[in-house]
């Protein structure tokens, strides 16, 4: 059909997304898919061993024959607490765990690691990955502190699920904060990652969205103080903008309708956000997910791909 990369990321105690390791998954599907590039944008930094995910990732990049692409991800909040990870320290953790994977990929010779959050007497990290320096690697999150780690390190951006007008605000701040490191970040080098729900007819989408909303998990039941607690801790979620936390109801879907009417939107997107990469989640029937979802990635690679490789 022409797709570029079948993407993994990580996900826990969910049913609906069945994807507890991203690296686990993605080994299976370079078992059976022998061209089409892995994009593993998991795992989430601060519930793993950072260097344990440097192995694991280097050595899937050796088995697919360098054909990985890495997104490193902080995660949220839920998350943190069901693993024991105290929220207010994600970040750092995230942050520290990242540096300490790009250096156990990049450094020639064995070197200790005393950190804030992890320490290592020898880190010694084999094999190294087969792209290199490191496979094509993406910081994925809307923050000051995201946009800064990735324009340091010249590595690239993904941004998720927002508004694009929003999402234009954190694709703006990493452009300058590239600039300021010497470099200017390709197209390819942003992500937006977005859910979407393709049909017929815009008619047939907007009456599918409407079954999947009736069939839609109920919203988390959470105490005031807590959801105001959250919300705090979530405030800088857009480049150091702050805005209310979507706690209540189901991601968005971002793209939704006919064929010609998602070319439009993936081209605002492409415009407003500059992003040259989309990652995109499609949505199914919640009666007949499986096979609603494969007739829709093939609408999708029989009619949207050949237009959007235009711009």
């Amino acid at each position: 059909l022409g797709f570029d990369w079948v993407s993994v990321s990580e996900h826990h105690y969910s049913a609906r997304i069945l994807s507890p390791s991203p690296i686990v998954m993605a080994s299976h599907l370079a078992a059976h898919a022998r061209q089409i590039t892995l994009a593993v944008l998991g795992p989430i930094v601060p519930l793993s061993n950072p260097v344990r995910v440097a192995e694991e990732l280097a050595m899937l990049d050796n088995l697919t024959q360098g054909r990985l692409v890495v997104g490193l991800l902080r995660g949220t909040t839920n998350e943190y607490l069901v693993y024991g990870v105290k929220p207010e320290e994600a970040r750092a953790r995230t942050t520290e765990g990242m540096e300490l994977i790009l250096k156990a990929w990049t450094e020639p010779y064995p070197f200790g690691w005393e950190g804030c959050h992890y320490q290592y007497r020898t880190v010694s990290a084999w094999p190294r990955p087969l792209q290199q320096p490191f496979p094509p690697t993406y910081a994925l999150g809307t923050s000051r502190e995201s946009c800064e780690f990735a324009a340091r390190h010249h590595l690239g951006l993904g941004v998720s699920f927002g508004p694009f007008e929003v999402m234009r605000t954190v694709t703006h701040y990493y452009r300058e904060q590239c600039a300021l490191h010497g470099w200017e970040p390709t197209a390819e080098q942003l992500i937006y990652r977005g859910n979407i729900l393709i049909a017929e007819s815009d008619q047939a989408a907007q009456e599918a969205l409407a079954i999947r909303q009736q069939h839609a998990e109920p919203p988390f039941p959470m105490r005031r103080g807590v959801r105001d607690a959250l919300n705090k801790l979530d405030a800088r979620n857009v480049a150091g903008v702050p805005r209310e936390a979507l706690r209540e109801g189901p991601l968005p879907t971002n793209f939704l309708g006919s064929p010609a009417t998602i070319v439009q939107q993936l081209k605002r997107c492409r415009e407003e956000v500059g992003a040259g990469v989309v990652d995109l989640a499609f949505q199914g029937s919640p009666t007949d997910d499986a096979q609603s979802v494969m007739r829709a990635v093939e609408l999708f690679g029989k009619e949207v791909l050949p237009r959007i490789r235009e711009f």
